[in-house]
C-alpha cells in the first residue's frame, strides 16, 4: 500500500525537479488489480439536467449545442445601451503571446552546458516555429526532445534555465468573453436555423453560464446551468410561451406556475414582454425561472426576421428545491464542503472494525453470540461453550461470584435516529446490529489470527464501552465528523462484560485445518 510523502516530495521537486519527477514515478505500484465495491451513485445537478432534458423532448423541442465563446459586441447588438453594465459580470478571455526567443552568445554556452554541443540552426528553426505558433506549447518539449536527440529532463531543463523569459510572459486580454447567459448564443444558433428548417421551431440546450460574480456564497455560483428554450415562429407570442412553460414545470414535477411581470425588462427582450416564473412546490411559490419575448431591435441586429419566445431556468436552483438542499456550493461540489448523511446513510458506514475469514472463525463467532444471549443472566461462577471441534474449544464465562455471564449493555440494539448513533436494549425495527454480535467477531478475529501464529490458549475481554472501538465498531473520519457538527451524538456505551476463553488441544490439526 503505497502512502506519498507530501512534504518530502514537494521539497524534492523544488530542489530538483526532474530527478524526483523520475523518482516518485517508482513509488506507484505495478500489476496491481482494484475493485470498486461501492454503489455507483449521481450528482444531483446532472440528475436535474437530465431530468430538464428528458422533460423539454418530451414536449418536442430539438436540443442543441450553442457557442461558449463570443465577442463582447455581441452583447451591445442584444442589451443595446444597457451593455456596460451587462459586461461588468462577464469574464474576458486573454491569451500568452509567443515572444521572440533569441539565441545569444549566452543561450548557446547556457544550453551547450545542459546537452553538449548540438546544432544551433536546429533550434533556431524550432524557436521560430514557436512563435509563428506552428509548435503548440504542449508539443515544445517533445519537439525538443525529438529534433536535438536529448531526454525530456534535458529539454525541460533547456525551457527553465535558458529561456527563463517564457515565465515572465504576461496575458493579453481580447474581445472574447464566455457566455453570460445562454440568450448571448441562442441568436447566432437561431440566425443560423430560419432558412434551413419549418415552424415553429423549437430548440432547447442545457448548459453553462459564466457570470463574475463579486463572491460565492450559498445561493450563488461563478459557474451556474441554465436551461434554456426558444421558439421562432411568425405566431409566436408570450401567452404561447407561458402555456409551454407550465407544460414544462408540471412534466418537472411542479404542480403549478405564476408569471410575474418583471419591473425593469432587460434591453434584448422586448418592452414589458418579460416575467420572472414563481412555481409551486409543497404549496410554496418559489422563483425558478424568466421568460420574454426577444426584442425586435436585438433580433434585426442578427438578421433575425420571425418573433421568438425565450425561457430560462435555474438548474441548480431547482435541484436546490427537489434535494432540499441549504447551500449550492454544498449541493453542486460536495468534495469541497462536509456532506450531508441521512439516518440510512449513517447506518450503511457503520461497521466492523474486524472479523474472521474462516468458515471455523465464522462459526466461534455465531457460537459466542449464541451462547451469551441464550445465558446471559446466568450467574457465576459460569462456564459454557461456544464452539468445541476436535482441535479446539472456546468457552464464554464469568467468574466472579454473584455476576451473570454478560453485562447489561450486552445485547443492546444499535441504531441511528434523527443523526445519532444510540443503543438501547429495547427491540428495535432498524437496528444495524448488536454490541453482542460486533464483539464476538472482533473477539473470533482475534482468535482466528492467534491460531495462524501458533498460540495455544488466550483470554480476550470486552469490558466497559465507552466508545464505538471498544465493540468492535467504526464510522468513517467523514461521517463520524459530519455527526459532531450536527451536534449529534454517538451513544453505545455501558457495561458489556463479555469473556471468552479458547484452548488448544491439537496445535498441528487447528493450522493445517
Amino acid at each position: 500500500m503505497v502512502r506519498f510523502n507530501t512534504k518530502r516530495i514537494q521539497k524534492d521537486a523544488q530542489a530538483d525537479f526532474e530527478r524526483t519527477w523520475i523518482e516518485t514515478s517508482e513509488q506507484l505500484p505495478r500489476n496491481t488489480s482494484v475493485r470498486i465495491r461501492s454503489q455507483g451513485s449521481t450528482n444531483p445537478l446532472r440528475e436535474t439536467v437530465q431530468k430538464c432534458r428528458e422533460a423539454l423532448i418530451e414536449i418536442g423541442f430539438q436540443e442543441y449545442e450553442n457557442q461558449t465563446i463570443l465577442p463582447a459586441s455581441d452583447v451591445y447588438l442584444q442589451y443595446g445601451p444597457e451593455a456596460p453594465v451587462i459586461l461588468d459580470r462577464a469574464f474576458y478571455l486573454a491569451t500568452l503571446p509567443r515572444p521572440e526567443l533569441g539565441l545569444s552568445a549566452d543561450k548557446i554556452g547556457l544550453t551547450e552546458g545542459i546537452i553538449g554541443r548540438f546544432d544551433q540552426s536546429t533550434l533556431q528553426e524550432i524557436l521560430r516555429s514557436y512563435k509563428k505558433g506552428e509548435i503548440e506549447g504542449d508539443d515544445f518539449v517533445e519537439t525538443l526532445v525529438k529534433r536535438l536527440s536529448i531526454d525530456t529532463g534535458k529539454a525541460t531543463a533547456i525551457i527553465e534555465r535558458v529561456f527563463p523569459e517564457l515565465k515572465e510572459i504576461a496575458p493579453v486580454p481580447t474581445e472574447m468573453t464566455l457566455r453570460s447567459h445562454m440568450t448571448a448564443t441562442w441568436y447566432h444558433t437561431l440566425a443560423a436555423m430560419q432558412n434551413k428548417t419549418h415552424f415553429p421551431l423549437a430548440m432547447f440546450a442545457v448548459g453553462p453560464r459564466y457570470r463574475n460574480e463579486q463572491r460565492e456564497d450559498k445561493g450563488h455560483l461563478r459557474v451556474h446551468n441554465s436551461a434554456s428554450m426558444v421558439v421562432m415562429d411568425p405566431n409566436m407570442s408570450l401567452e404561447a410561451g407561458k402555456e409551454l412553460t407550465l407544460e414544462f414545470l408540471v412534466k418537472m414535477g411542479f404542480s403549478d406556475a405564476r408569471f410575474d411581470v418583471k419591473a425593469g425588462t432587460s434591453k434584448y427582450y422586448a418592452h414589458q414582454q418579460e416575467q420572472e416564473v414563481f412555481a409551486k412546490w409543497h404549496g410554496e411559490w418559489l422563483e425558478i425561472g424568466d421568460i420574454g419575448m426577444y426584442s425586435p431591435i436585438s433580433l434585426a441586429n442578427f438578421g433575425i426576421t420571425s418573433p421568438v419566445f425565450n425561457g430560462g431556468f435555474g438548474v441548480e436552483r431547482m435541484a436546490m428545491i427537489f434535494g432540499r438542499y441549504r447551500d449550492i456550493r454544498e449541493m453542486v461540489y460536495p468534495q469541497f464542503h462536509s456532506s450531508r448523511y441521512d439516518d440510512e446513510d449513517i447506518a450503511k458506514s457503520l461497521s466492523v472494525i474486524k472479523e474472521p475469514k474462516s468458515e471455523r472463525g465464522k462459526d466461534i463467532a455465531r457460537g459466542i453470540e449464541d451462547v451469551a444471549r441464550k445465558n446471559y443472566d446466568a450467574m457465576a461462577p459460569v462456564r459454557l461453550i461456544a464452539y468445541e471441534d476436535e482441535c479446539l474449544r472456546v468457552e464464554v464465562l464469568e467468574e466472579e461470584e454473584g455476576q451473570k455471564l454478560l453485562g447489561p449493555a450486552g445485547l443492546n440494539n444499535v441504531y441511528v435516529q434523527d443523526g445519532s448513533i444510540l443503543s438501547t436494549p429495547n427491540s428495535i425495527d432498524n437496528a444495524v446490529t448488536t454490541v453482542l454480535q460486533s464483539s464476538s467477531l472482533g473477539i473470533a478475529s482475534d482468535i482466528e489470527q492467534d491460531l495462524e501464529t501458533g498460540k495455544e490458549s488466550g483470554t480476550y475481554r470486552v469490558r466497559m464501552a465507552k466508545n464505538l472501538s471498544d465493540v468492535n465498531l467504526r464510522l468513517p473520519t467523514a461521517v463520524h465528523n459530519y455527526i459532531v457538527g450536527e451536534h449529534k451524538g454517538i451513544r453505545v456505551k455501558g457495561p458489556v462484560f463479555l469473556t471468552v476463553e479458547y484452548t488448544v488441544k491439537n496445535l498441528t490439526e487447528v493450522i493445517e485445518g
